[in-house]
């Protein structure tokens, strides 16, 4: 596996292995399961350290481990004798690795994070039963790198347990979470903590680039923890658990769950997921732009470069504007905008407040599909911008 960006500090939490795009207007199927108000009233109580192990006894079975065989080809090195009679007759060695994983749907549908299962060969997952683990066979569903996330199905001859998913969007910070994984193979260990922090778009998993808007949790997650669950006092998920930093204790990152629910049903469905696209470079605006434009505080975005036909230009979006709307939702960042256009449906109009020169003006784009370039690239393309970039 490839080291993580930024200072080079981070490591995925996995072991030695490195329906069309959904409308606005018409939310997809849910597959997953969600808690009621009522159900949620009667949670732990707020005051005080909470009892977690009703959560706990109530989720575990629902968190599966999962093993990974990756096929490598043995060499040697040319100087040895027998490098001449190993190479004509190489053989495969298997390279396993591990991860977490839990079970969103009760017909053996598995949330986990992509490079938990990437070049997999075999994919076995390993089910707590009462005590009794046992094993099943896997099958990829679908994975998107950009957003780490990946789908797996077991057949199982019995509806299997299932772990209900929350609002990421409600968490706030300080709230008490409980994670619950596999570290080292160290299979149903449970660590509870706090949310130390949200909205991490800073943090680049591998070097790789995507959406990545990760909750920062001092919970432990450890190797082996990529994938597992990270779950509130009502007992639902709000983050899928994806990597730690090396150089220090008590800080990890988890993949929100209300962007694992955008990503879920074009993953079931095709397995794939196909984003939408209009052809910006952009950054944030900081506090010293935003003075002398005359914003009361840091928002929008400002456009370094409008690609040439691309959506943006037949919108008539010009270098140097800063989009304070899409949508008629307000853009507070560069990785929000992204966000944005991502989820947003193929082919929609989308009216864009657009400040200009000091005035502001209504512009509307035509969102087209991410173009096929983008996608052979070896990082996930930024739909606001080139293909590739």
């Amino acid at each position: 596996m490839g080291r993580f960006g930024r200072t080079g500090l981070l490591v995925a939490a996995a072991l030695l292995l490195g329906a069309p795009v959904p409308s606005r207007t018409e939310p997809p199927r849910r597959i997953w399961t969600e808690i009621g108000a009522r159900a949620k009233e009667a949670g732990p109580a707020a005051h005080g350290l909470p009892n977690l192990s009703q959560i706990v006894k109530q989720a575990s079975p629902a968190v599966v481990s999962i093993v990974v065989e990756e096929k490598r080809n043995r060499r040697l090195s040319p100087l040895d004798p027998l490098h001449d009679f190993f190479e004509k007759n190489s053989s495969e060695e298997p390279n396993e690795g591990l991860g977490t994983g839990f079970i969103i749907d009760s017909t053996g549908l598995i949330l986990t994070n992509a490079h938990v299962i990437e070049n997999a060969s075999r994919i076995r997952v390993v089910l707590d039963d009462e005590g009794f683990p046992h094993e099943l066979e896997a099958t990829v569903v679908g994975a998107d790198s950009a957003t780490d996330l990946a789908l797996l199905r077991v057949s199982a001859n019995h509806p299997l347990p299932v772990l209900p998913l929350g609002d990421s969007d409600a968490v706030e910070i300080a709230d008490w979470v409980v994670a619950i994984g596999n570290p080292f193979g160290l299979t149903q260990t449970v660590t509870f903590g706090i949310v130390s922090q949200k909205g991490r778009t800073d943090v680049t998993p591998q070097g790789r680039h995507g959406y990545f808007d990760f909750i920062q949790t001092d919970a432990s997650i450890n190797p082996g923890n990529s994938g597992g669950p990270l779950i509130n006092l009502q007992g639902e998920v709000v983050a899928i658990n994806n990597a730690v930093n090396a150089s220090g204790q008590g800080i990890g990152f988890a993949v929100p769950i209300n962007m694992a629910k955008k990503v879920i049903p074009q993953l079931a469905a095709t397995g794939k997921v196909t984003r939408a696209w209009i052809g910006l470079s952009i950054r944030d605006v900081p506090w010293d732009l935003a003075q002398s434009l005359g914003l009361h505080q840091p928002g929008g975005v400002v456009i370094s470069k409008v690609t040439a036909g691309s959506p943006a230009a037949e919108a008539g979006l010009e270098d140097g504007d800063v989009i304070l709307r899409f949508e008629n939702r307000p853009i507070r960042s560069a990785p929000a905008l992204r966000w944005e256009v991502a989820c947003s449906k193929i082919g929609s109009k989308v009216p864009l407040q657009v400040l200009r020169k000091g005035k502001t003006i209504q512009l509307a784009v035509t969102l087209r599909e991410l173009p096929d370039e983008a996608r052979t690239l070896g990082v996930p393309a930024d739909p606001t911008g080139n293909p590739g970039g």
